[in-house]
């Protein structure tokens, strides 16, 4: 079976992308898998040292104010749809798969003109523009949310959004002795996605002096890098010899799959790729919207959470040192509190949504190649 697998841009829309490929994988040995993507987006990097082909097209985002860039784009785009063809004709793909962002319209859209199977995975809960419009004549529609059916008016298949194998697999003995932390203490990982969040840190910085005699919590904070180099040294200023809380601070972390394993509570924003990772792994969470996410999806993710108990929503606007001292305390101090989120997190959670999407791509290639398509 020949697969593409194509979207980008951000992290959210490449992984996903690998872990299905490595399922399709596992399902279908010697299947041959191409990525498209952007040549400056994360996927360039990534998914080449995942050691799967790659081939790019240059698109431009949509964006959402009438300027003459409007313009530009609709040129990239036809651009976009020829360089489509090409990669489709050059590779004779049994299925092509479109994980998100821009650039996976036009090949998407151009698999669906030249009548080869198509997915679609919307890893929010309110899906982007381009999945809505390519929702529309794709064979299969695979979402992670069940509320984003309405969206497409269609029937929709809810596989979950798939995650890095690594997550799945990290060990509570190994990420104490990793982060050299202790078994008897509470501990709560703050992180504010790739880049990081200055809101959320600052607000960290400021409820330090509300934790500072607790015995009894460790705090994981992992800054990002803009903001790493500021932060440590406001919180060296505020430490103190005497202070009971254990507190490690990172500009980065590659091994977030430790961080979440050694956690009782984690407070971060509400992209689908943290959702899919603390649901699957069955975290408690305080979740901090980005108030600036398109059509205020982090937001709508959040509170399909809360909704279900599994986490405590703070919005942009209203986080602060006082915000996060009560919140967590509330929390993880709770057990009754801790344990009914941590069982409502866990129903949300979909480990295997990176099977589950597997199988779709698997079914309709097969049914291409019996005529069924």
């Amino acid at each position: 079976m020949r697969v593409i697998i194509t979207g980008g841009g951000t992290a959210g829309h490449v992984y996903p992308g690998l872990a299905t490929a490595d399922k399709v994988k596992q399902l279908i040995p010697g299947t041959d898998i191409l990525f498209v993507g952007t040549s400056k987006g994360l996927e360039a990097k990534i998914v080449p040292k995942a050691g799967y082909s790659f081939t790019s097209i240059n698109i431009k985002g949509l964006k959402r104010k009438v300027s003459l860039d409007v313009f530009k784009t609709i040129f990239s785009f036809i651009a976009g749809c020829y360089r489509a063809i090409k990669i489709i004709k050059k590779f004779q793909p049994d299925v092509v798969l479109g994980t998100g962002g821009y650039v996976s319209a036009p090949m998407v859209a151009m698999a669906i003109l030249l009548k080869i199977p198509t997915i679609i995975h919307e890893q929010n809960s309110i899906p982007g523009l381009t999945n809505k419009l390519l929702g529309k004549r794709a064979n299969i529609v695979a979402i992670t949310f069940p509320c984003s059916e309405k969206f497409f008016k269609r029937d929709c298949i809810v596989t979950g959004n798939p995650i890095r194998k690594e997550i799945l697999k990290a060990k509570r003995e190994d990420a104490l002795d990793f982060f050299s932390v202790e078994s008897n203490r509470k501990t709560l990982l703050v992180f504010g996605g790739s880049q990081g969040s200055r809101c959320i840190n600052e607000s960290l910085v400021d409820a330090y002096n509300r934790f500072r005699n607790f015995d009894n919590l460790q705090i994981i904070h992992i800054t990002g890098k803009i903001d790493f180099e500021k932060i440590s040294k406001q919180l060296e200023v505020q430490k103190r010899p005497q202070d009971k809380l254990l507190y490690n601070c990172y500009e980065y972390l590659n091994d977030i799959d430790k961080a979440y394993a050694v956690s009782d509570l984690v407070l971060c924003r509400a992209g689908a790729t943290t959702i899919a990772e603390i649901t699957a792994v069955g975290v408690p969470s305080i979740l901090v919207p980005y108030p600036y996410s398109t059509g205020g999806h982090q937001e709508k993710n959040a509170r399909v959470l809360e909704q279900e108990g599994a986490a405590k929503l703070i919005l942009d606007e209203d986080m602060n040192g006082v915000a996060v001292f009560n919140s967590a305390n509330e929390i993880i101090f709770n057990e009754s509190i801790l344990f009914k989120m941590r069982d409502n997190v866990s129903k949300l959670g979909k480990p295997n949504a990176a099977l589950e999407l597997a199988k779709l791509v698997k079914g309709l290639g097969e049914g291409r190649a019996r005529g069924g398509v």
